[in-house]
């Protein structure tokens, strides 16, 4: 016999981002719960809707199992006399525990005999359980931000009007007593806003599937799958209508499911001459302003949209009519200022950024572009000579847009505009492309620029901003990160990482950023580990790379990104091979070794050494360089780290028959230095010593 419970929490309307996580804390922390309540086979179910979050559990016991404590004290040396009489030690633990002393039982310990109480607890009802648990576990809830009311006494994510906590076998007939934030909890909810805004009691539902049926008679689809479903089924159906299919928008549709209790779709039209405004204004127009799904027919923006309403209909026309006059409105707003703009060139709208202040303590913008231009120059003469016109001349026109009239009505679409204007100018593919992409990648899971250009000048914008904002007092602190540099610093590793670019090195490119913003060594040395620390989270979390290994191959050499994520995955494919432990534990002897004995002394020379186990390690040494270096040169590290691995066996030898530091001074010089060739030949590579058994990467202590 088996029980369930329902939890239905009604608040004021929850922001859309925040349902999804929510239903996750609360799937697991009741998951939690049960398993420290030792109540096995039960499944937890959370649902939520823009007003109410729901929590069902099946397959509960009515009562807790009863259990068995033990409760252990004094030694039982020490509770009884040798004649086997009580001590006061003995009494006051029975009299502690509530018990006769006769009833105290002598147990074996890990440290021998112990006098102990062992009772039987009875129970607790599972109402009882859940009535105690529920307010904190909710209450638990975390969200990014929270609202305050009733005096500031409470705080969650919405202010909450009605509690349902039900308990019953196939019925939930039980209410499950508590208060949250202040609310009795009941058997009564309300239903649809709109439809049905009337009381509801629920008491007596048959389980989980009774609410929901209750509920959707009230207007109110509770499981977010289905609205999900309900939703994808009207959109197909009104774009197949008129001949449409919705331009894909997962995200949007995603939303749109957290955003309404009973979703319903309204579709509208738009005037045929907005649709020769620029695809990207319409799209933002309708999608980031409105939220209305785009509509397309044979590959272009059809002249209709579909608009979602938390209501299953709309009879008057009411949603239609609204959405299309908000839309007609923002696109004739941007078909003046489309029209304005186009009476100049990008380049001659580019002339107004020395009046938009890049920050306060750097300059303009037109300041910026400058420095751009010769860091993105630069970076094109490293890479492809025939790029470097194409490049200064993206570079050039970059961020002409901001002082466009588009760009100012909808900030969104900086650089897009950009690149709309400079096709519409003339300007070549590689270049309109490069500063559409330029704000490419958005996150880690964006796409990147499309070409060599917009990699350059991607790359090279935001080593600009990095370096100058960083010569401004403003590195990131903590949680601080007003500027969003750590996100401008990982995209410039993704760029390096999966960009068509033959090569980047990052400490050459940050340090002329840095030069061209007059700072001096200090600052390129906090650019630089600012960016390897963004290049690590990259290894672990997109190249999907341990921390260890992470840091074994960021502790070596590190700047290229491309070879650093070969050199990772190679490593992460090796390391479980037998051999690598050993391996790694001789590595971190040799840098320990070196790290301790210093800068080298000059005049050290091989034929000094006479131990046979120096000179295997010796020739051992001579064979695999230039073998290792060739692997390293056609980028076959995983090769190269296997022919490493035949320097194990010299290592361990080496480290047994020979005493480094040894008072000959030329032969502990001699010895050093053939540490030090085997140091760098592993660092070609990777640091090993970070996969050694307490590895500490580098030597360091």
């Amino acid at each position: 016999m088996s029980y369930q419970f329902l939890l239905e929490v009604l608040c004021e309307e929850i922001p859309a981002n925040a349902l999804a996580p929510a239903r996750q804390q609360l799937a697991e922390r009741f998951a939690a719960l049960l398993a420290e309540a030792g109540i096995e086979g039960a499944t937890v179910r959370a649902l939520s809707t823009v007003r109410r979050l729901v929590v069902h559990l099946a397959g509960l016991p009515q009562r807790l199992p009863d259990r068995v404590e033990t409760v252990t004290g004094p030694p039982a040396r020490v509770a009884f006399a040798p004649d086997g009489s009580p001590t006061q030690a003995a009494l006051g633990f029975a009299r502690g525990q509530g018990v006769e002393v006769g009833e105290l039982r002598v147990l074996a310990g890990p440290k021998g005999a112990v006098v102990a109480v062992t009772r039987t607890i009875e129970g607790r009802s599972t109402v009882a359980l859940l009535a105690d648990a529920v307010p904190g576990l909710v209450a638990s809830l975390h969200f990014p931000k929270t609202m305050r009311w009733g005096g500031g006494e409470h705080t969650f994510v919405r202010p909450v009007h009605r509690v349902v906590a039900l308990f019953g076998e196939t019925r939930l007939d039980t209410a499950v007593p508590f208060q949250l934030f202040g609310v009795a909890s009941g058997t009564t909810t309300l239903g649809h806003r709109v439809v049905a805004p009337q009381e509801l009691d629920v008491r007596g539902v048959a389980g989980l599937e009774g609410y929901l049926a209750r509920l959707a008679e009230a207007g109110v689809i509770v499981d977010q799958e289905v609205r999900r479903a309900r939703l994808a089924a009207a959109i197909e159906a009104l774009a197949a209508e008129v001949g449409c299919q919705v331009r894909p928008d997962a995200a949007l549709v995603a939303e749109h499911v957290e955003l309404v209790e009973y979703p319903g779709v309204a579709r509208g039209g738009l005037a045929e001459r907005f649709l020769a405004l620029p695809e990207e204004v319409l799209v933002t127009t309708l999608r980031h302003h409105q939220k209305c799904l785009v509509l397309e027919r044979e590959g272009r923006v059809a002249p209709f949209f579909l608009a979602v309403a938390d209501r299953p209909d709309d009879p008057e026309g009411h949603v239609v009519r609204g959405n299309e006059w908000v839309a007609g409105a923002r696109l004739a707003d941007a078909e003046f200022f489309f029209q304005q703009d186009r009476r100049k060139s990008l380049a001659d709208h580019g002339a107004g950024l020395d009046r938009l202040v890049f920050h306060q303590k750097v300059g303009s913008f037109a300041q910026k572009t400058e420095a751009v231009v010769q860091l993105a120059e630069s970076l094109a003469r490293q890479q492809e000579e025939g790029r470097v016109e194409s490049v200064r001349r993206a570079a050039r026109l970059a961020k002409a847009d901001l002082v466009t009239a588009m760009v100012g009505e909808f900030p969104e679409l900086q650089g897009i505009v950009g690149g709309i204007y400079a096709q519409l100018d003339g300007e070549s593919e590689a270049v309109w492309q490069a500063i559409a992409d330029q704000y490419r990648p958005a996150g880690l899971e964006g796409p990147i620029p499309r070409g060599v250009v917009g990699a350059i000048l991607g790359v090279a914008d935001r080593l600009d901003t990095l370096a100058a904002l960083f010569a401004a007092g403003e590195v990131p602190t903590g949680s601080k990160d007003p500027f969003a540099l750590r996100r401008a610093a990982l995209a410039v590793v993704k760029i390096c990482a999966e960009a068509p670019l033959p090569r980047v090195a990052l400490q050459d490119a940050a340090a002329a950023a840095v030069a061209l913003r007059a700072g001096d060594g200090e600052l390129v040395h906090t650019l630089l580990e600012f960016l390897r620390e963004r290049e690590h989270y990259y290894l672990v979390t997109v190249a999907g790379v341990s921390t260890d290994v992470a840091a074994a191959v960021l502790g070596a050499r590190w700047g290229v990104v491309v070879e650093d994520v070969a050199r990772a995955r190679a490593l992460e494919g090796v390391r479980e091979e037998p051999i690598f432990a050993d391996l790694a534990q001789a590595f971190k002897r040799v840098r320990h070794m070196v790290a301790k004995a210093g800068a080298p002394v000059g005049g050290a020379r091989r034929r000094s050494l006479v131990e046979p186990a120096e000179l295997s390690l010796a020739e051992a040494l001579g064979t695999l360089e230039k073998q290792v270096a060739g692997e390293v040169a056609a980028g076959r590290y995983g090769e190269a780290l296997r022919l490493l691995a035949g320097m194990a066996a010299p290592l361990d030898r080496f480290f047994t028959d020979v005493l480094v530091l040894c008072e000959d001074e030329e032969l502990r010089q001699a010895r050093l230095s053939l540490l030090r060739e085997v140091e760098a030949l592993f660092l070609g590579i990777a640091d090993l010593s970070c996969l050694a058994a307490g590895g500490d990467c580098g030597g360091r202590a």
